[in-house]
């Protein structure tokens, strides 16, 4: 880590040199001597990085450099700080704290020479060669598609394992547990999650459960895991105490033939295990586990089963996964580098993960001297037992560019197995970095490119957000060269959390259990401090103190009303984030001096205005919202030289007076923005309507915009840019309260829409679509992508389209909420599907259509006493059933008993609910609520119909 940092260092006090700052305060011969000194370490710090592995002297050495070099870190900060502050004063240049600063960093600054002087000199005693690092990455095959290499050589384990657990298991007294044992790096946890996804283990086995243990084998918090991914609609367990999760637990497996795999578990204590068997020994015979453990006690302990040892890849595996990694699909390779790779393969000892990384470093190196470079590397001489980080591992992080060595090194500070998410790591990375990390788009890049290299495995992305995580000795390599760097002495980073597994607290970053305003004190280097989640209700002032700051975490604190002035000190600070603060009603109006910040978050803040000239902060990138004002200075004009990105909602769009000023907000040259929220206010009073026509208007979007939102409009008619031509990328549209709107837009032409949410419109609104096959549009299809569809308070409607014409419309439609009848011929291919209000009897029958359905919502019809047999006979794949606020619902159809793919029946406020159909045997959890003659009839073991659902988990009751 020394080497990067220093790197940076010395960018930075040649920039220092070469800006204003040396003019305003000096210290230019001072600055050149500490480069100077720098310059001297330089060249020999990639040999002691190597060297320290073996060699504690060394190791210490480049303790006490880092240290140095993060004081100096630390000066020239404080340098940058003391500037704007000065300059933001009256006297200028000319105030009179200016000397004394200048004496006083000038003091410091001769101290840290002379500390240097003796770490460069000390230098020479450990004989160091001069290398060359790389300095940047090189920026070639960083796409947004995230391909994990394939699988090699592990399909004869992948069937011996599956036939062991469906054929050679069949005694559940024994309560079979088939631990997969071997070293770290061999696939382990790749090849059980192939066995979990065989389709004839799919067959074969359910529920199938997946947990995570790693070295925290706690049998409630096991248990709770087991539980919530064993129920679909994740329960809310709270703080429950042991006895009733293991009742839970065992109502949830009785009789079932379930699949557990508890992978990467290290407990070596047979009682724990014990523990947690005899809660697991209800499932029906051939209920099996799969464990994955390094550790051949752990085996013995788990297993009752012999264990599976996993063994190496033959070299010929090993080499088609370091080229697959190495060249992708890449059908001809230079001969020459093969006969290299094929050695450098023989190195890997017949370990993926060591294939894995390898090929992920020599994946951009095309010279045959930078494969004879890594083949002949004197890294391979150290020990390869598993209390070293493995020499493959260590060479590719010698090998990554400056500009990702800190940021892979990070990542340390999560603990292992945690899923991490890219866009919040790279904030952090921000947070604590310099020069080039300043710009999003160049961390997404870094994170590409670690991707690239084998160092994030996992990848998932989920509603636009990618996550990941970091094998295990991986994780140990960047937490051991992590610690190596650091020191105690000068924390960087503070989480402060009432539980402990949160973060690690290894060198600059460290957990505190609890939080004290002493804690800002002692920690006046910080860059990063998260006080998420502690109920504060308020901040000290002497939080201005903290002049390095650059990540501040206050979210969730729901007693917090306001922050300090003295906030508006910290000059360096890019990130706030006060998510769910609610009960924060404003902000310091001295915000807009916080001159570097580039994000503020204040989603679910009831702030009742916005701080003055916030468009004074041009750094700003992201911005929750914005609220109007009465004022200059509070009028939407803000944001014109904002370079807004993610998301934003406008809100009290009522208060504008001429759209003349709205359009200086300059929305349609915004193209970083994704997202875009426009909010009159529902009981203040309006302008003419014509005058909120003109003003929606002049809000036109860029082109580039992915979801829309626009609520309590009073015009008459929608803007002509809600259109094809504008809205051509858009993926989500709400429409809520626009009452007096007599159509709607066309949004089935709009090729990439998938959800569109209708709420509270006019009555004059009877289609959806009102697309005329004589109107000369040349789309053929409509809503062509659209798979949400949510209309609720339309009170004449009366169809979705008012002519169905072409191709099948609405192709990919998979939810339907709050629709009515008219609707359902639309919905070939709807999976959930939510029902509000009066439906009469056909219109329930014509669901029994919906044979892809598999959530299904009843609810709010009090004059509904049954449900018809027939809306249930078809639905072959319902799993989960919800029936809530039908008070006059005396049974339901014998039909449900017939659902052979249900397993959540969930029932609310059904009062005069009498009985459940026989017959319930596939349903794993029954809840039962506001049903007084229900609930006795089947209370727990004294209830007269109780045996009928005896095997049922009851959640909630």
């Amino acid at each position: 880590m020394a080497e990067a940092f220093v790197q940076i260092l010395v960018d930075n006090i040649s920039s220092f040199l070469q800006g204003e700052l040396v003019l305003f305060f000096g210290f230019e011969n001072e600055l050149e001597n500490l480069s100077s000194r720098f310059s001297t370490v330089q060249a020999v710090l990639e040999d002691a990085q190597e060297k320290q592995l073996k060699d504690k002297a060394i190791k210490n050495w480049l303790q006490k450099l880092n240290a140095a070099a993060y004081k100096i870190d630390d000066m020239l900060d404080e340098c940058k700080y003391e500037a704007a502050r000065f300059k933001q004063s009256r006297l200028g240049r000319c105030h009179p704290g200016i000397m004394t600063f200048c004496h006083k960093i000038g003091k410091r600054m001769k101290e840290m020479m002379e500390k240097l002087e003796a770490i460069a000199k000390e230098r020479k005693d450990f004989h160091l060669h001069e290398k060359l690092i790389e300095r940047q990455a090189a920026r070639r095959e960083t796409g947004s598609i995230l391909i994990e290499p394939e699988v090699y050589g592990r399909k004869k384990e992948e069937d011996e394992i599956v036939k062991i657990l469906i054929n050679n298991v069949s005694n559940a007294q024994n309560f079979p547990g088939l631990p997969i044992l071997g070293m770290g790096g061999l696939g382990k946890t790749t090849l059980a999650q192939r066995v979990f996804n065989d389709q004839r283990m799919i067959k074969h086995f359910h529920p199938k459960i997946w947990i995570c243990v790693s070295e925290d084998f706690d049998e409630k918090r096991l248990i709770k895991a087991i539980i919530v991914e064993s129920i679909e609609g994740r329960p809310l367990l709270g703080d429950m105490d042991l006895a009733p999760l293991q009742i839970k637990l065992q109502e949830l497996l009785n009789r079932k033939r379930y699949f557990l795999v508890l992978d990467d578990v290290w407990n070596e204590n047979p009682q724990k295990w014990d523990n947690l068997r005899a809660v697991l020994k209800v499932g029906e015979s051939g209920a099996s586990v799969l464990t994955t453990t390094r550790l051949e006690k752990v085996g013995l302990v788990m297993g009752t089963l012999q264990p599976y040892r996993l063994s190496n890849l033959s070299e010929e595996d090993c080499w088609s996964l370091l080229m697959q990694c190495a060249f992708g699909h890449q059908e001809e390779i230079n001969p020459n580098l093969a006969a290299i790779g094929k050695e450098i393969v023989k190195k890997c000892g017949g370990v993926p993960l060591g294939a894995k990384t390898l090929g992920g470093l020599l994946r951009f190196k095309r010279e045959e001297r930078e494969w004879e470079h890594v083949r002949d590397s004197e890294i391979w001489n150290l020990p390869q037992d598993e209390s070293t980080i493995l020499p493959f591992l260590s060479l590719s992080y010698h090998h990554l560019p400056l500009d990702l060595r800190q940021c892979f090194l990070y990542c340390a500070v999560y603990p292992k197995d945690t899923i991490m998410e890219k866009e919040n790591l790279i904030t952090l990375w921000i947070a604590l970095s310099k020069g080039n990390l300043d710009l999003e788009y160049v961390g997404n890049e870094v994170w590409n490119e670690l991707y690239m290299r084998s160092f994030f495995q996992e990848i998932e992305v989920k509603s636009g957000r990618t996550y990941f995580k970091m094998h295990d000795l991986i994780h140990d390599l960047a937490t051991s060269l992590f610690s190596a760097s650091t020191s105690s002495s000068n924390i960087r980073e503070i989480h402060v959390r009432n539980y402990s597994n949160h973060r690690m607290s290894i060198g600059f970053p460290e957990v505190v259990s609890s939080y004290s305003p002493s804690l800002l004190k002692m920690s006046v280097s910080l860059r990063v401090l998260d006080l998420s989640r502690l109920e504060l209700e308020q901040l000290p002032s002497s939080i201005g103190d903290l002049v390095h700051l650059r990540y501040l975490d206050l979210s969730r604190n729901v007693l917090l009303r306001s922050l300090p002035k003295s906030l508006c000190k910290l000059q360096n600070l890019k990130t706030l984030i006060l998510n769910r603060c609610s009960s924060l009603c404003c902000l310091p109006k001295q915000t807009s001096k916080l001159g570097s910040l580039q994000h503020l978050f204040l989603d679910d803040c009831p702030l009742a205005a916005m701080p003055p000239r916030i468009g004074s902060l041009t750094c700003r990138k992201s911005l929750s919202f914005f609220i109007i004002g009465k004022r200059k200075g509070y009028q939407l004009g803000e944001l014109k030289n904002l370079d807004l990105h993610g998301s934003i909602s406008i809100k009290h769009l009522e208060r504008v007076k001429n759209e003349t000023k709205v359009k200086e907000a300059n929305l349609s040259a915004k193209a970083n923005l994704q997202s875009l929220s426009m909010f009159w206010d529902l009981y203040e009073p309006h302008r003419y309507e014509s005058e909120e026509v003109k003003v929606l208007e002049v809000l036109k979007p860029h082109p580039c915009l992915k979801s829309l939102e626009i609520t309590g409009f009073r015009g008459f008619h929608f803007p002509n840019w809600i259109s094809h031509s504008v809205l051509e990328r858009v993926a989500s549209i709400t429409i809520s309260h626009c009452k007096n709107c007599s159509c709607l837009p066309p949004f089935g032409e709009l090729p990439c829409l998938e959800s569109l949410e209708l709420h509270y419109g006019s009555a004059e609104v009877e289609y959806v679509d009102e697309y005329d096959v004589d109107s000369g549009f040349p789309t053929r299809r409509r809503f062509p992508s659209l798979r949400k569809l949510v209309i609720r308070d339309f009170p004449n409607m009366k169809g979705l389209l008012i002519k169905k014409v072409g191709e099948e419309q609405c192709p990919v439609l998979e939810e339907g909420y709050y629709v009515l009848p008219y609707v359902f011929p639309t919905l070939s291919s709807v999976k959930k599907l939510r029902i509000w209000g009066k439906v009469d009897a056909a219109g329930l029958c014509s669901i029994s259509n919906l044979r892809t359905l598999t959530d299904l919502s009843i609810s709010h019809n009090n004059e509904a006493t049954s449900l018809p047999e027939e809306m249930f006979k078809s639905l072959v794949n319902l799993k989960n059933l919800h029936i809530n606020y039908l008070g006059n619902l005396k049974e339901l159809p014998t039909s449900v008993a017939s659902l052979n793919a249900l397993q959540l029946l969930h029932t609310n406020s059904c009062r005069a609910l009498e009985s459940l159909p026989e017959g319930l045997q596939h349903l794993t959890v029954l809840t039962v609520h506001g049903s007084p003659e229900l609930k006795k009839r089947y209370e727990k073991g004294i209830g007269r119909d109780w045996h009928k659902i005896a095997h049922i988990c009851i959640v909630d009751s």
